[in-house]
């Protein structure tokens, strides 16, 4: 296939987040525009919180034709946006930006991209009950997919519970599962849950070393599940708890890859089949990991 070729006429896009210079999105979308033979490019943008708006109207005046936001910018991004489809207004968060004639409009792949990393794994989530760490833009992607795939309980844990209450609010009226705010603190104590779900940075950059949850929880639970929105590390200090323990574990890279590509759909006007949604995550999955060296 043809690489694609960018020319004067071609399109802009890319991604802001604080940090940025970790992010694999830039690869995963040149390679989605090279099989696409799209005369397109996709480039980071690091950008500061007290610079978000800024960066958004300055993108906005340059033609940039879609942006994907990462940490920490969210929730904090929506304030400058025209609109957005109705399932990013109920999570509270975005994370992809398309150009209109308004202005930015916003949506929320990452719940896509959450049940597509389920999906290819055959793990049901009706029925389930979680602990979910977390209450960022992350997280209430993570909360949104539970929800909406029939999970039975939600103990949503954060160090500022009032944002664990602010999800609750804004999600339970539309679903059937029953959603418990707690204090981060009080997670390892959570009975009766069989996935854990670390929606935060914990793991992390300058937090690599940390852990969301103790050894305390797997010995009160019988975990099945341990999911992290990170992706690297490859394996996170929580997802080697998990695997200690007896849990199956999935870090972030399939979430990043099927919220990248839903993004894709949504800027071009596109609907990825299976078989091209399946080859590229492999391939991606080959590049990364001779990228950064994980097994």
């Amino acid at each position: 296939m043809a690489k694609n070729s960018i020319t004067g006429g071609g399109r802009v896009y890319g991604v802001m987040g604080d940090p940025i210079r970790h992010s694999f999105s830039p690869t995963i979308h040149n390679k989605i525009y090279e099989y696409m033979n799209e005369d397109a490019v996709y480039v980071p943008f690091h950008v500061l919180p007290d610079g978000l708006e800024r960066a958004v109207k300055g993108a906005y005046a340059l033609g940039i034709r879609g942006i994907n936001v990462t940490l920490p910018h969210k929730i904090n991004v929506m304030k400058f946006l025209c609109g957005c489809d109705s399932a990013a207004a109920e999570i509270g968060a975005v994370n992809t930006l398309e150009y209109t004639d308004d202005g930015y409009k916003g949506y929320n792949t990452d719940v896509i991209g959450v049940e597509h990393t389920f999906s290819l794994r055959n793990i049901e989530l009706k029925g389930r009950s979680c602990l979910l760490i977390g209450a960022g833009g992350a997280a209430d992607a993570v909360c949104y997919a539970l929800l909406r795939n029939g999970a039975s309980k939600v103990y949503i844990a954060n160090r500022t519970v009032s944002k664990a209450y602010a999800i609750k609010e804004r999600l339970e009226s539309g679903f059937d599962t029953e959603i418990v705010p707690i204090a981060l603190g009080n997670a390892d104590d959570v009975r009766g849950v069989d996935m854990v779900l670390n929606g935060t940075t914990l793991g992390f950059g300058e937090n690599k070393h940390m852990l969301p949850v103790s050894i305390d929880l797997f010995r009160k639970n019988e975990i099945e599940i341990c999911f992290d929105v990170i992706y690297t590390p490859w394996r996170t200090e929580f997802l080697k708890l998990g695997a200690d323990c007896g849990a199956k574990c999935i870090n972030g890279f399939d979430m990043l890859i099927y919220q990248g590509t839903a993004a894709a759909e949504i800027w071009f006007e596109k609907k990825f089949d299976k078989d091209f949604l399946y080859k590229i995550r492999n391939e991606l999955k080959e590049i990364f990991i001779n990228k950064e060296g994980k097994n």
